[in-house]
């Protein structure tokens, strides 16, 4: 671990005995916590464990940021705990009397540039909710760019956390999305149901009439999804597995309101995950799996 500097910055090895009191009041305030998990740490005692717990993890991958010429560490920038992969997952935190002065870009950067000239490191991630427009600013600024979305649930509410990604030496990925094709009687009747229980987009019709279409999750070029296809020959119900991002249950009043076959009822599953199945009418079961809450 090396000191590391900026035009205003200086990122050292956090030391626990050294950097607890100052960290305190930024992991004993809740507002830290509304777009993460966990809880506010009560004294100094409980913040030095939480810090001694994450460098066990990390392997001492975790900076303290300062601001020159004080001694005081204001917030934390560092890696998530080795999984054994060369994609590291990166933290940051920073008091909230400091936000809003560029100062969490700024480090950010600078450890991320270092991060990624370190043997087995290929390239770095950092999940943030999307509501988190301030980490996502930072993000950006230290040169990350999304690349996929995770569901997420809070105590209160289902949420999505934004993968932004930095390689050390970026490249093209050879597939660009994978989409099932599936056969239908009905197009426009197939658009219906997908579009309004899924929420997905129409990305186009083809034919006169129609007889070809894509969705998309999304409602820009290129969005992942899947593609519809009239046939009149037989049809061999397939399976569709689909990943949302908000509540299942709002999915799954949808889906009752919409009048499909219901064909397993919304319900728990020991993955962590929230689930139910419904049918189109050709007979295909799209599997539907959100987040837990």
């Amino acid at each position: 671990m090396h000191i590391l500097t900026t035009a205003r910055l200086e990122l050292v090895p956090l030391d626990v005995d050294r950097d607890a009191s100052s960290l305190h009041s930024m992991l004993g305030d809740p507002a830290m916590y509304e777009f993460a998990h966990g809880s506010p740490t009560g004294n100094v005692t409980q913040t030095r464990a939480v810090l001694a717990e994450e460098l066990a993890g990390n392997g001492g991958w975790t900076w303290a940021i300062r601001v020159r010429p004080s001694d005081d560490a204001i917030g934390t920038v560092g890696l998530f705990y080795d999984h054994g992969t060369a994609i590291r997952g990166l933290d940051w935190k920073l008091r909230r009397d400091h936000w809003g002065r560029g100062i969490m870009g700024e480090a950010a950067r600078a450890a991320i540039d270092h991060l990624l000239a370190q043997p087995g490191i290929e390239a770095v991630e950092a999940w943030i909710d999307s509501r988190n427009v301030r980490s996502l600013g930072v993000a950006r600024r230290a040169g990350l760019d999304e690349r996929s979305r995770l569901a997420r649930a809070y105590d209160d509410r289902a949420a999505q956390s934004v993968v932004m990604v930095r390689a050390a030496e970026p490249c093209d990925p050879d597939t660009l999305a994978i989409r099932a094709a599936v056969p239908v009687r009905d197009l426009e009747e197939s658009i219906s149901l997908l579009t309004t229980i899924l929420g997905l987009h129409v990305s186009f019709r083809l034919g006169d009439p129609p007889n070809f279409a894509g969705l998309g999750v999304g409602p820009w070029s290129g969005s992942p999804g899947v593609r519809l296809r009239v046939t009149h020959d037989p049809i061999a119900p397939s399976e569709i597995a689909v990943d949302i991002g908000i509540s299942t249950d709002a999915v799954f009043r949808r889906a009752i309101e919409a009048g499909v076959d219901i064909v397993e009822p919304v319900s728990d599953k020991p993955w962590h995950r929230r689930e139910f199945a419904f049918t189109l009418p050709e007979g295909h079961r799209v599997n539907v799996s959100g987040p837990v809450g």
